[in-house]
Parts: structure tokens; C-alpha cells; sequence
């Protein structure tokens, strides 16, 4: 099993070391605390998944395709100095971000095409201890869900200002695109009316017979309500109702066998 590891500018570097001191070979996995080694957002910017609307996220791009298993997570970190070099103003001044910073519950999704997502779910990041012999924590088990794309969208943080991670390593093997069967290639989704005010009714066509999650999301990536359904024709059929929704862009998500579908929804009041 090989490893898939990316920092946030240096994706897939690995460094020799020559000599290991003691301190190394106690900990073996130390993260760099270099800040620019690691990712801090202040500003929100739109989501390659449309459903997650406006939000900090990044998006890693694998270069290959992969099946993806276990995985490991440095948070942003970045101690306190706690002594100086001659006094150089480098080494005295507060590093940029602060622990609280760093993002607290976030949101995976993973993708082959970096168009279609297929949502992970919801992982929590402990806050950075602040330590420079920091070693990350035990990060999402994929599975061996296949993807070239992983995108982690912050949901909370930690209590700071901005949203700040510096490296995430997965494990993994290589898996060609011909490998991978899309059970939903053939599904459609349809709304009508859309836009729509009082309610809509949401067409399922050419899905598989068995249970599917519907998801019902906001323009700002926020959940409004999910469900199960259970999908026994080539042809079904429920209602969304628009009683308790604000006139505004929603994103209907259908997850079934792996796979997801979407639709956009308009609400007019």
C-alpha cells in the first residue's frame, strides 16, 4: 500500500534523512511548523461542490486515481517561541494563525472527476496542541472509496477568526478509471414546478431499487433536512415541501451505492 501524502504546497514530497537525533526517532511522525507549510483562510470563496456554496475548503487533487484507505491529519499548529536566534526579528515575532484557528468539524467529499461528488461525511480535527514535536491524530478511514479528488470543507473551527489545516496523509493504491463503475451514470433527477413556492415534486428516474439518502442543502452548504427513502421502481416520486424555506437556492442531494446525485432547487416567495 503506498502512501498519499499532501502538504499544502508540497504535495507529494518526501524528505531523506541522513541521520535520525534521539528526538527523532521519539517522534518519528513531527510535523513542520513552518508557516508556509500550512493553509489558513479568511476569506470564503465558492465550493467546486456546488452544494457546499460559499465556505473555506480545500481541494486536493491526487494526480492519479486512487483507492483510498486510512488516513492522518496535522491541524494547524503553531507554537509559541519560546526563545530567539540573536534576536533576528523572525525568530521573536508571533507566528501567524493561532491554534483556535484551526478547523474544528469539517465536511469530506471525494470525487473521480473533480465535477461529481460523492460525500464522505462529517470528521472532527482536535485543535493543534501547539508543540512542535506535534504528530497529527488518526484522521478518516475512506474505505477504499475510489477518487482523485478530496475536497475538506470547514464547518467550525476551534473559536478563531480565519479557518487554518496543514497536512493530511492517506494511504492508498492506484485504481484505473475502467476499474470504476458509476451505479448512478444512467439516474436522473427532475423538479417540478421549479422554481417553485407552496412545493415541488421530485422525480427519481433509472435509480437502483434499494434505500437512498435525500439531503436538502442551503446555498451556504447548510443542511436543511435528510432522509431515507426507499427507491422500489425506475420511477419514483416524493414531494419537497416549501412551508418551512426562505426563497432562496437549495441543492437537493441523492447518495445511493456509493454514489450521489444533485439537483437545484428555487424557492420564489
Amino acid at each position: 500500500m503506498m502512501e498519499i501524502r499532501h502538504s499544502i504546497l508540497f504535495c507529494f514530497a518526501f524528505f531523506i534523512l541522513s541521520q535520525l537525533s534521539a528526538q527523532d526517532v521519539m517522534f518519528p511522525d513531527r510535523h513542520s511548523t513552518t508557516f508556509s507549510e500550512a493553509w489558513l483562510s479568511c476569506q470564503t470563496a465558492p465550493s467546486p461542490n456546488p452544494l457546499r456554496g460559499n465556505g473555506h475548503w480545500i481541494l486536493y487533487n491526487l494526480n492519479d486515481t486512487y483507492a483510498l484507505q486510512n488516513s492522518k491529519i496535522w491541524n494547524f499548529n503553531t507554537p509559541e517561541r519560546i526563545n530567539s536566534y540573536n534576536n533576528e526579528s523572525w525568530s521573536v515575532n508571533p507566528l501567524q494563525g493561532k491554534l483556535a484557528d484551526g478547523m474544528r468539524d469539517v465536511m469530506i467529499d471525494i470525487s473521480i472527476d473533480g465535477i461529481n461528488w460523492q460525500e464522505w461525511g462529517r470528521f472532527t480535527i482536535p485543535i493543534g496542541p501547539g508543540s512542535s514535536m506535534y504528530q497529527g491524530v488518526a484522521g478518516p478511514d475512506f474505505g477504499g472509496k475510489i477518487a482523485r479528488y478530496v475536497l475538506i470543507t470547514g464547518l467550525s473551527n476551534h473559536g478563531g477568526t480565519c479557518y487554518g489545516l496543514s497536512e493530511i496523509k492517506i494511504f492508498g493504491s492506484v485504481a484505473t478509471i475502467s476499474s470504476v463503475e458509476d451505479p448512478l451514470k444512467d439516474a436522473t433527477i427532475t423538479a417540478s414546478p421549479n422554481p417553485f413556492n407552496n412545493g415541488s415534486v421530485i422525480s427519481l428516474t433509472d435509480f437502483p431499487t434499494g434505500e437512498a439518502r435525500i439531503s436538502l442543502v442551503d446555498i451556504n452548504g447548510r443542511e436543511i433536512f435528510s432522509n431515507n427513502i426507499d427507491i422500489q421502481s425506475n420511477n419514483t416520486t416524493f414531494d419537497i415541501s416549501g412551508a418551512q424555506l426562505s426563497s432562496g437556492l437549495y441543492f437537493l442531494n441523492i447518495s445511493q451505492n456509493g454514489a450521489s446525485k444533485s439537483i437545484k432547487l428555487e424557492v420564489i416567495k
